[in-house]
Order: C-alpha cells, then sequence, then structure tokens
C-alpha cells in the first residue's frame, strides 16, 4: 500500500472509532486507533493533530466529553482529562504568549 491509501485509512479508522465509543464499544474503537497507529507508523506520515486529539495517548480511547473525556477550563487553561485511565493534558487557551518574565521590550 502507499502512503495515500495508509493515510487515508487511518483517518477513516480514527473516526469510525469515534462512532463505536458512542455506541458504547470502547474495546472496538481502542483496537481501531491501535491500527490506525500502525499505519501512520508503517506509512512514516503524522497523524493531524486535530485527529491526535480525539483519543487518549496513553491508553488510546477515543475522548467523549461526558463519556470518556473531561474537560475543565482552569484561568486561561483547558484541562482534558481521560475518564478510563487519568491521562491529563493542558492546552493554553491565550493567542498570545506572554513572557515568563513580565516585562515588555519598550
Amino acid at each position: 500500500m502507499n502512503k495515500k491509501t495508509l493515510k487515508k485509512r487511518a483517518l477513516k479508522l480514527i473516526n469510525d472509532a469515534i462512532k463505536l465509543a458512542e455506541e458504547g464499544n470502547l474495546e472496538l474503537a481502542r483496537k481501531y486507533i491501535m491500527l490506525a497507529r500502525e499505519y501512520s507508523n508503517k506509512g512514516r506520515f503524522k497523524i493531524p493533530l486535530e485527529y491526535k486529539r480525539k483519543f487518549c495517548r496513553k491508553c488510546l480511547t477515543p475522548l467523549i466529553p461526558g463519556k470518556t473525556e473531561r474537560i475543565r477550563i482552569k484561568s486561561k487553561i483547558l484541562v482534558r482529562s481521560c475518564l478510563i485511565c487519568g491521562w491529563i493534558r493542558r492546552y493554553d487557551l491565550r493567542k498570545n504568549k506572554e513572557s515568563k518574565s513580565g516585562t515588555s521590550d519598550n
């Protein structure tokens, strides 16, 4: 198989895994995500960021708010927690990264 077909199959598997998880079939959804990651390794391509954020990096469970994921916003930081394994990921919501020293260049 070439790189293009592997990438299409991997992204389709991730989308199918999300649908399966919403229906309640978490084990099959995990297997789909494992297979999608194997395709990305075999084809040597990166899974796009929007797809990477759809599953837990630790237990490979599709993240569905309320079922398998908890989302909180604390002082301009988005906190995503997997309810299956406890994995936590934080995303900064500020558009402009402020300097750590707090001083501006004038």
